[in-house]
């Protein structure tokens, strides 16, 4: 019912308010004002402009010859544009007046385009909470960027320039390319995606249903009883997920092509799908251990759920984790022959990418397969071992934890508390506009979710803050071992990235994108070494190797904290390439808070790391260039250093040490 009929009602319901906005936004007369020493020129500009787009049958005008604006005089542009009486206005000033204005930026919007001395500044001031006054500020920008080359360009004229500039050089392109190559890289970039949500979003109504709802309603214990095997049990229980989740998949598939027919979705222009017999056969065959796959991580999820609630909150931290590395083929580079085929779900997104590109590497797609296939039935065998466990089959609803309240509820509660926190920041990061500075962002992410909400558990389950967050005192050649390590773990870390590109290539446009995403410009050195070394030192290390640490240490062995503690960690910095990199810091932090009893060392590594980074980064040193004895030297003591805060170690109490929890 709601791929079939939910799902069409919604997409058509969507683009009509999109094309009755767009028309409302097209139809509008926009109202305007023009300040400044230079407003008669300004006005001039714009003038002449529209006069030529007008005249221009150019399909890139098209947007410029639709949109109608006339200016009006006020005697206070803000004021009447915080009453709606304008839509913008355009403040024009001399080249005097710009040059004492301080060139600074505060974070709070977009950063200022470079300007010579003494040329004129125009501004246009607009508010971006109301649809009518974005639209015209868009527009009006476009307008005054073609006004800035079009003077530009008439004052090289007079002053002796031999014709228009464009007549310099021509420049054009060529596509060797076949529009089914072109496409097929399109399509392929994101069909392992689009899969990978309809068999979740399809599978999880059945999964949640035949082991979570069975389970409220009592039947499960019943089927349990019978002369049938387990294993015949989790084979049919899989097959009825894999069934539904495949059967929704083709609805909605037929509806996407209906959407394409119908023109509710425009394709491109050359868009050419070319999926020959073979070709559909070995995306097949990808996609049948993947879809086995899935099946097993939801019968798994509701399997570990005591009731159908409970299956539904687990559900969206699962499915949005397995978003990641489906988007694997997104990556620019990322080729199948690498270590990438090793990757569960990574590699089927890659390997259909280069399929429908037409460039298959045939001995790649076997190992991916294979891959794929062992996970599949390691998966299986897993859930079928949860099947036979006796607390989660018939789960006992006057637990003990349940009673106590306190810290036992609490080591129960902990990874519900963090998947909110982490659905939250994703939220937020995506949906509030006011949030989307970095400094603001930040501040809400490690303050707001943080810190807020391990005051919350803290008060919720009356713990005690020491012994929750680790506040412990460690002994002093720990702090020295500390000192060491930071800048040794952080050759350490280049030697080991430098290793890992050679067998997986990291793309340079990720590179770039990355020392970009770590190192803000346009802020002060000072605020820099806050806001990325201090801030997320503190926040973090109370978050993560405080409450998710102690919540989850009295139910796994160190080597699993570390790995579980480490992803999460890693999954909380939302940036593609940045989970990996991030949650290997995130394993040696917990190591040292499982060695140390303390956050405190911790911390200190967190924030030398990040003030280590910035310090190498910002001076171009070239550390990831070195030669490889210096890293050697660098592993070294870096080992030294964790060896020495193992020597004299005060452990946190684990799984390891009460068996019996």
């Amino acid at each position: 019912m709601i791929p079939a009929v939910i799902m069409p009602v919604m997409i058509y319901a969507q683009k009509f308010a999109n094309d009755r906005r767009e028309r409302t936004l097209t139809a509008t007369t926009y109202l305007y004002a023009v300040t400044g020493p230079l407003a008669d020129r300004v006005r001039s500009l714009i003038e002449n402009t529209r006069q030529a787009v007008a005249g221009n049958k150019d399909e890139e005008f098209d947007n410029l010859r639709q949109f109608k604006f006339d200016e009006i005089r006020v005697a206070n542009p803000r004021e009447s544009l915080d009453n709606n009486t304008i839509q913008f206005y355009v403040q024009a000033i001399s080249g005097e007046e710009a040059d004492k204005l301080p060139r600074t930026n505060d974070g709070s919007g977009p950063r200022p385009s470079k300007r010579l001395t003494g040329v004129p500044r125009v501004t246009v001031i607009y508010r971006a909470d109301r649809d009518g006054s974005d639209n015209a500020h868009n527009r009006v920008m476009e307008l005054l960027r073609l006004a800035r080359e079009k003077d530009s360009q008439l004052l090289l004229v007079d002053r002796g320039f031999p014709g228009s500039p464009k007549g310099l050089f021509a420049v054009q392109d060529s596509n060797i390319a076949t529009n089914g190559q072109v496409t097929g890289s399109l399509v392929g970039r994101f069909i392992t995606l689009f899969l990978v949500m309809m068999m979740f979003t399809g599978g999880a109504v059945a999964s949640m249903d035949i082991i979570a709802g069975e389970k409220e309603r009592g039947t499960l214990e019943t089927l349990l009883t019978t002369a049938v095997r387990r294993t015949e049990i989790v084979t049919a229980k899989l097959m009825a997920i894999t069934c539904v989740a495949l059967v929704i998949t083709l609805i909605q598939g037929v509806n996407f092509f209906l959407y394409i027919r119908l023109k509710v979705i425009a394709l491109p222009k050359d868009f050419d799908l070319q999926l020959p017999t073979g070709m559909a056969l070995t995306l097949l065959a990808l996609f049948i251990p993947l879809a086995a796959t899935i099946a097993a991580v939801l019968l798994m999820l509701s399997a570990y759920a005591k009731s159908y609630k409970e299956a539904q909150m687990y559900f969206f931290p699962v499915y949005m984790v397995s978003m990641i590395p489906a988007l694997a083929s997104v990556m620019p580079g990322l080729s199948l022959r690498s270590a990438i085929a090793l990757v569960p779900l990574a590699n089927v997104s890659v390997a259909s990418r280069e399929i429908l590109m037409g460039r298959p590497d045939t001995l790649m797609i076997i190992v991916t397969f294979l891959v794929m296939a062992l996970t599949a039935v390691f998966l299986i065998r897993m859930s079928a071992r949860m099947l036979a466990r006796e607390d989660l089959v018939i789960p006992s609803h006057s637990e003990p934890a349940e009673f106590l309240g306190g810290p036992a509820l609490f080591q129960k509660r902990v990874l519900r508390w963090f998947a909110l926190m982490w659905a939250v920041t994703f939220a937020v990061a995506a949906n509030v506009p006011q949030l989307a500075t970095f400094q603001r962002q930040l501040v809400f992410n490690e303050v707001v979710i943080m810190i807020g909400a391990t005051l919350l558990m803290l008060k919720f389950y009356n713990l005690d803050v020491t012994d929750a967050l680790s506040l412990r005192r460690v002994k002093p050649v720990v702090w020295l071992a500390i000192l060491f390590a930071i800048p040794s773990g952080y050759l350490t870390a280049l030697a080991i990235f430098r290793i890992v590109n050679k067998v997986i290539p990291a793309p340079q446009q990720l590179l770039e994108r990355f020392a970009e995403d770590f190192i803000p410009t346009g802020m002060p050195m000072w605020q820099l070494y806050l806001y990325i070394a201090v801030l997320p030192a503190i926040c973090e290390e109370i978050a993560f190797r405080g409450m998710l640490l102690n919540g989850l240490r009295r139910r796994l062995r160190p080597a699993a904290l570390m790995v579980s503690v480490g992803i999460i960690f890693g999954l909380f910095h939302m940036t593609l390439f940045r989970i990996a990199p991030t949650a290997l810091l995130g394993m040696i932090l917990t190591g040292i808070a499982l060695m140390t009893g303390s956050i405190f060392p911790g911390m200190l590594m967190h924030a030398g790391n990040n003030a280590f980074g910035l310090w190498a980064g910002g001076g171009g040193l070239g550390l990831e260039t070195l030669d490889w004895q210096y890293y050697a030297a660098a592993g070294s003591i870096f080992a030294l250093a964790l060896w020495i805060i193992y020597r004299n170690r005060t452990p946190l109490p684990t799984r390891s040490v009460y068996r019996g929890a």
